[in-house]
């Protein structure tokens, strides 16, 4: 989409990794690490600038808002928005759903018997294993439940927390993978949902789909070695699985 040059993919998973996974480092090394991203980022747009082409860096480059071209730093956040958001989340939701299958045999047995039944079934898997926390900025003083917060604050708002409040959802704390009633937040809501909600369930299908009809039995090789993404991201990072025929 944005006509980077496809050899340099390995490290768009290192870019991400820097930036989403790296909350405990040192705030030095963590500024590096994301210099390194928008420094590529500005290669990039210089790149496009002498030749510009059917892509959506060049679009972004030559698009305007209120009759002004954007700026090369506008675009480069766009395409760092795009990055981390359309990378880390959609591999974590399909490793934690691949988790629960291979934890949770009576609902990977069904899937491969009813596949009709996945659509549902990854809304529910979304509901309760969703990858993303975001931040949101207190725009004034604000008492609530016992909690201070004062203006320019900011504070993680749980979308898995609000995916598993028993006052929206029966049985919250269950993966029911037939769940009808599944208004779920994993996305976001309102104005500001998720842009590539859509293009997200479609990897998601499709990623299941592909393994299923291909690995219908599998299980955790070792499940002391799963390990699990520190950050705003959730998803399994390491996730050995035992493969039967």
């Amino acid at each position: 989409m944005l006509g980077f040059p496809p050899e340099d993919g390995p490290q768009f998973r290192e870019f991400v990794t820097d930036l989403l996974e790296g909350i405990n480092l040192p705030p030095d090394e963590r500024i590096e690490r994301v210099r390194r991203l928008f420094g590529y980022l500005l290669e990039q747009v210089d790149e496009h600038l002498d030749r510009p082409r059917d892509d959506l860096t060049s679009y972004l480059l030559d698009a305007e808002l209120g009759g002004q071209k954007l700026d090369p730093d506008h675009v480069v956040g766009t395409m760092a928005l795009l990055l981390i958001a359309g990378i880390d989340t959609t591999w974590s939701a399909i490793g934690a759903s691949l988790w629960h299958l291979a934890t949770t045999p009576a609902d990977r047995a069904r899937l491969v018997a009813e596949p009709e039944l996945l659509p549902t079934a990854l809304e529910e898997l979304l509901r309760a294993y969703a990858p993303v926390t975001m931040a949101r900025l207190v725009t004034e003083d604000v008492h609530w439940r016992g909690v201070e917060m004062k203006a320019d604050d900011w504070i993680l708002l749980s979308f898995p927390a609000a995916n598993r409040d028993p006052a929206q959802f029966d049985r919250a704390g269950e993966v029911i993978i037939d769940r009808e009633v599944n208004r779920h937040a994993a996305f976001g809501l309102g104005i500001h949902r998720c842009l590539g909600s859509h293009l997200a369930r479609m990897e998601l299908r499709v990623a299941l789909q592909a393994w299923l009809a291909r690995i219908p039995v599998f299980s955790l090789a070792d499940p002391s070695a799963v390990t699990w993404a520190a950050g705003q991201i959730r998803g399994p990072r390491t996730l050995p699985l035992q493969i039967r025929g």
